[in-house]
């Protein structure tokens, strides 16, 4: 009966915590839906999953991690777009490998559909920032270019050391993947970075980039065993990472992580 009552102890003091910082949130998260004439199911599938995120509550955003068209065209980006439109929410798009290694200029088609590909934005003291670890030129590997790593570094000069931060991109951060992730890493080092959140895998992973949690997420994709799916993300006390397959009214809790933000006081309004 102790052990509860200072359990149920802990839990309301970190619900005061956080109150204190901020209100809770939770935001969905798309990735590898890859569009493309030929597969006519993830058009559907991507549909369903736009429908249902608009018929859900409290969802105060939508990221997209890339892989949004399977060739990279642009009627295919042009198509997955009318579809982002149609969310009552902001969204916020990284191109992944399938959408700019076709592209001889790396992300010269996606950007002339949604005209940009990175993003840093900020939600309730909270920064976001979506960067491109996609190569043009044939290449399927990732890699943070340097132009890319300048414009990181000049998002993350306006964010305080203290303030939390998310970072989307669609590669994980790990040496197999992304060639020179130790300098992105050794830029970061010194922020309270609460996790990495990425796709490519097609399915919910979890790896420590040096203390950073990088957090994968599953495929909208269906297939004959599996629906179409998303995640929802829940940050409050703790940043819990929830499975939701279109059509299901039950989320899986997959991953919890802590949230260091408890011990930061946001700075004021001015």
């Amino acid at each position: 009966m102790k052990r509860i009552l200072a359990l149920a102890i802990v839990e309301l003091l970190l619900a005061f915590c956080f109150l204190v910082v901020g209100q809770s949130f939770r935001f969905a998260l798309l990735t590898d839906m890859h569009l493309s004439p030929d597969l006519p199911q993830h058009t559907t599938d991507l549909c369903r999953a736009v429908q249902e995120i608009d018929s859900l509550k409290e969802v105060a955003f939508v990221i997209i991690g890339g892989d949004i068209a399977d060739k990279g065209d642009r009627p295919s980006l042009l198509l997955a777009k009318k579809l982002f439109d149609k969310l009552n929410v902001p969204y916020y798009v990284v191109p992944g490998n399938h959408d700019t290694r076709y592209c001889p200029t790396t992300t010269t088609t996606f950007d002339s559909v949604f005209q940009y590909h990175h993003f840093s934005f900020t939600y309730q003291h909270v920064q976001f920032i979506g960067f491109n670890t996609g190569q043009g030129h044939g290449v399927n590997s990732g890699w943070v270019s340097n132009s890319e790593m300048n414009w990181i570094k000049g998002q993350l000069h306006k964010t305080g050391t203290q303030q939390p931060l998310f970072f989307v991109t669609h590669f994980p951060l790990n040496p197999s993947d992304v060639g020179n992730r130790n300098a992105f890493l050794h830029l970061v080092k010194t922020y309270n970075v609460e996790s990495i959140l990425g796709g490519h895998y097609h399915r919910n992973v979890f790896f420590d980039e040096d203390g950073i949690p990088d957090v994968l997420t599953r495929t909208l994709q269906s297939n004959t065993f599996v629906p179409a799916g998303y995640s929802i993300i829940e940050v409050d006390h703790t940043i819990r990472f929830y499975e939701k397959k279109v059509g299901d009214s039950h989320p899986f809790l997959w991953l919890t992580l802590p949230y260091h933000a408890l011990s930061q006081q946001p700075p004021s309004e001015k």
